[in-house]
């Protein structure tokens, strides 16, 4: 390293140094040593030894060996030499080869380094740069000791999965309100919680799929959707039911997309999304739209009509025994 420095000073580069224990590299260690390269020709960074870390930090730290992490930081593009640092300050290091920059990083003042009026004094310069992350080796060590205290949940999903229905929304499970967006005006159909009961007990998994133009024309927003939404799924927990997912496209009738039914895109993706075949999925609505979108999709496709949603439920599960 001496011979190094030596070479790097006689052909008028200047030297920046920093040190530090770089124990778990993070995006504030990244940031940090980037801009020191920034104010520097080349950069040596001192990594703190093991029994430095010991005595100034922690008798459980470090975290990673000393070699490992040498290694790391020697990896980073701003980065030109790594040394290790026995002492637990860079003083003799600094004195030894005096850099014409001493860096550190952090929200302290350069008065504040304990080593830095021995570098003014032989005419190097002290520089700080400050966080531009709000990370620490101490934050990630805190936040991975939380994780490990809780257990993964299992994975979820109902007994008996028989096939998935696919519910528009308006005008088959709640009254057709022209551009919905007030949660208050929210009305069940007659039969749609008894019938989405007997389809739920039936194994089959329920969602919705909603053309919502309203979005796209501008009359309300992606928020006002979901809190209608929220008002509906509300009313149907109340009584047991548990919709799955809510596919919905915001596009207008002018703009050019592959989700608004009579397209098949939210249908083509929630069977993707669950894992079963046109021959496992049933379509229930209210519109013609609908209809061609289930069938185009290669679904069972059932229309509400005049009669409500009752016979439609009749009709999913008089075909249920052909997608066994």
């Amino acid at each position: 390293m001496d011979t190094w420095v030596a070479a790097q000073k006689a052909e008028g580069r200047r030297i920046g140094f920093t040190c530090g224990s770089f124990d778990l590299l993070h995006a504030g260690h990244v940031q940090y040593l980037g801009a020191a390269r920034e104010l520097s020709d080349r950069l040596i960074v001192a990594v703190n030894s093991d029994a430095s870390i010991f005595r100034y930090k922690s008798k459980l730290r470090p975290v990673v060996p000393e070699r490992e992490r040498m290694y790391v930081v020697a990896g980073l593009a701003a980065v030109d030499r790594v040394t290790l640092m026995e002492e637990d300050r860079p003083l003799t290091l600094l004195l030894r080869w005096k850099p014409d920059l001493y860096i550190k990083g952090g929200d302290y003042s350069t008065d504040a380094l304990r080593s830095g009026d021995a570098v003014r004094e032989y005419g190097g310069k002290v520089e700080v740069i400050r966080p531009g992350f709000e990370t620490s080796t101490s934050k990630l060590i805190e936040r991975i000791g939380a994780l490990a205290a809780h257990v993964e949940p299992a994975t979820a999903g109902p007994r008996d999965f028989r096939g998935l229905v696919l519910l528009d929304r308006d005008g088959t499970l709640i009254r057709n309100v022209p551009f919905l967006h007030d949660p208050a005006k929210v009305d069940m159909l007659p039969g749609v919680i008894d019938g989405l009961l007997k389809l739920q007990t039936a194994g089959l998994r329920l969602a919705i799929v909603t053309n919502q133009q309203g979005i796209g024309l501008g009359y309300y927003t992606v928020q006002d959707f979901i809190a209608v939404n929220q008002r509906l799924l509300r009313e149907l927990g109340a009584r047991g039911i548990r919709i799955s997912k809510i596919y919905f496209c915001p596009h207008s009738m002018a703009d050019e997309c592959s989700c608004r039914k009579p397209a098949t895109g939210m249908i083509i993706r929630a069977m993707r999304d669950f894992g079963v075949t046109p021959n496992q999925t049933f379509l229930v609505g209210d519109s013609e739209d609908d209809m061609r979108a289930g069938t185009d999709a290669g679904c069972q496709t059932v229309l509400v009509d005049a009669k409500g949603f009752e016979p439609a439920v009749q009709q999913v599960l008089s075909l249920m025994p052909a997608v066994q």
